[in-house]
């Protein structure tokens, strides 16, 4: 019996510890960005996933993005913002117009990169 628990704890610790499958995209002084692996959907040349921004560790915001990675250009699909408690402070459709990809140097550049070129 005691050796059932003992599995059944370690099984469970990953599954809390990587709920989000957050992957680091960048890291600054007060703020990290990440993108929720889990999330990313194909459609031929179209790639949506979420993104979320923490600060002081805790969840800031997160956005659904979609990219045609053919073009190089994005629209933002969905945004909400947390306020200290975790607790959804605004939620929005952000650009429903297509926008030309920002370079690498912004987070939103290091996302194409990395979701549609795999770099």
């Amino acid at each position: 019996m005691g050796k059932i628990v003992i599995l059944l704890c370690m099984l469970a610790i990953p599954s809390l510890s990587f709920a989000e499958n957050l992957v680091l995209l960048r890291k600054d002084k007060d703020q990290s960005s990440y993108y929720e692996s889990d999330t990313i959907r194909r459609t031929r040349q179209l790639v949506m996933v979420w993104a979320v921004t923490k600060k002081d560790g805790k969840k800031h915001s997160e956005y659904l993005t979609e990219f045609n990675c053919k073009s190089g250009v994005y629209r933002q699909l969905s945004l909400r913002v947390f306020d200290s408690e975790s607790k959804v402070m605004s939620s929005d459709v952000v650009y429903r117009e297509w926008l030309n990809v920002p370079p690498t140097t912004q987070v939103l550049g290091i996302l194409f990169s990395k979701i549609c070129t795999g770099n």
